[in-house]
């Protein structure tokens, strides 16, 4: 029970995790094999609901100089880092495969047969998905026992087929793998512009991470690596909706992007594998995105949401600029009051000359002025005395040019007013008013 729990957790955490990037190595059944893999063409399918990812593989087999094909009979056995997410042939995986893996310390969390067919060469290059065969391949998806942040490994053997060596057609396998597009590392502000972006890699000789399952079962069988013939091959990442498909950027940069000739919707990045006598990994890694709509309109929403907050910032500090202006430069005639306090009532001539000396009372003054801005009171002969003070500013235009009222001004002039009301008890004693000139400051 325990047993099965664990395993359950274990794959659980595979399927949330992120597999790293696929890439194949193919296997001898006997050590050091007479012939080499090709021609090799490795397809990806992509969707814009950014599923499991269709691989199809179709290969060919070509004997080394000097060597017959009917002597190549032999089973074949391809490694891949990822999980496969479903059967596609009915029954179950060789008797023998399972025990092998588990033999040497791995965990199997899947298993299951894959359909083989037949492409004869004049289906290359279309859709047709060719002729089964009766022949089936058998796999078993295991991880390493311990941590499974390692990801899983699949351990496909293909059995022998006169397929492989017929020089009109090739081989092909079909494949559907889980959690092999990722989202693309980026800041908060990078997916608020683009939105997320996800990266994709496909390719050929690449066992991936000495951490992963892969690697040991290589590095047991090194002396059976296929190495790739000289013939043409390539590797070939198709997306689907290419009208709403956008193309972030593509390594490495041999790789070319074309529109599909057979698919209609479809886009193509493809790479040319080239032949290496060791174990060469050639990785095609595309960085893309789908959105929704006729066009990408994230980037342009974004874009003219921060055209009007520039505008709108320019607009306040234009205007800003140009109320300073209009307050400094520009001024319309009007009729000035004679004494303006910043806070409080206006104190015009009249109501001055209603204070009168030895009649005016505290509570009168309070009435036709309002509280002062300053309350001095003073002790000593001949008794208590009180001072209230009144101040105020006047700015005055020096004017240059005059269109009607509206007159441009070269300078402003301050006149600083101040009121001082003085009171012995409660009555008024004595009203004194000074009147400073300045230069305004802009």
């Amino acid at each position: 029970m325990l047993r099965r729990r664990a395993l359950l957790i274990a794959a659980f955490l595979i399927v949330a995790s992120p597999a790293p990037g696929p890439a194949q190595v193919f296997l001898a059944s006997r050590p050091h094999p007479d012939f080499r893999i090709g021609p090799l063409f490795v397809v990806a399918n992509v969707g814009p609901d950014l599923g499991p990812v269709t691989f199809t593989v179709a290969w060919s087999l070509t004997p080394e100089p000097g060597h017959r094909a009917a002597d190549i009979k032999q089973d074949l056995f391809l490694l891949w880092p990822g999980e496969i997410t479903e059967a596609t042939a009915p029954g179950q995986a060789d008797p023998t495969l399972v025990p092998y893996v588990e033999q040497r310390g791995f965990t199997v969390i899947s298993s299951g047969r894959l359909l083989l067919r037949s492409r004869d060469r004049l289906q290359l290059g279309t859709t047709l998905p060719g002729e089964p065969i009766a022949e089936a391949a058998s796999f078993v998806t295991y991880v390493r026992q311990g941590p499974v942040q390692a990801g899983p490994g699949t351990f496909i053997k293909v059995p022998w087929s006169s397929t492989l060596v017929d020089p009109l057609a090739v081989m092909s396998l079909n494949m559907s793998f889980r959690n092999l597009i990722g989202p693309k590392p980026a800041t908060w502000w990078e997916e608020l512009f683009w939105g997320r972006r996800y990266v994709l890699t496909a390719g050929f000789g690449d066992v991936g991470s000495l951490a992963l399952p892969l690697y040991p079962l290589y590095f047991e069988h090194r002396d059976r690596l296929v190495h790739l013939a000289r013939e043409f091959s390539l590797v070939i990442v198709s997306f689907a909706d290419s009208d709403h498909l956008r193309i972030e950027e593509i390594a490495p940069a041999s790789a070319t992007r074309r529109l599909s000739r057979v698919r209609a919707g479809a886009e193509l990045v493809s790479m040319p594998l080239v032949a290496a006598e060791g174990i060469t990994p050639q990785l095609l890694k595309v960085q893309f995105s789908y959105f929704s709509g006729r066009i990408a309109w994230r980037p342009i929403l974004v874009s003219l949401v921060l055209l009007m907050l520039g505008n709108l910032a320019g607009f306040i500090l234009l205007s800003k600029d140009v109320a300073h202006l209009m307050r400094t430069r520009l001024h319309v005639r009007r009729g000035e009051p004679v004494f303006v306090r910043h806070g409080g009532v206006m104190l015009p001539r009249d109501v001055i000359d209603q204070i009168v000396p030895g009649t005016t009372t505290h509570a009168d003054v309070l009435a036709l002025c309002g509280p002062p801005d300053e309350d001095r009171v003073r002790r000593g002969a001949p008794g208590l005395s009180r001072s209230l003070v009144y101040r105020a500013t006047r700015r005055i235009p020096r004017r240059r040019l005059a269109v009607g009222r509206l007159a441009t001004v070269a300078r402003w002039d301050e006149e600083q007013y101040e009121l001082e009301i003085e009171l012995i008890g409660d009555r008024v004693t004595a009203v004194q008013s000074r009147v400073s000139h300045a230069k305004a400051a802009s």
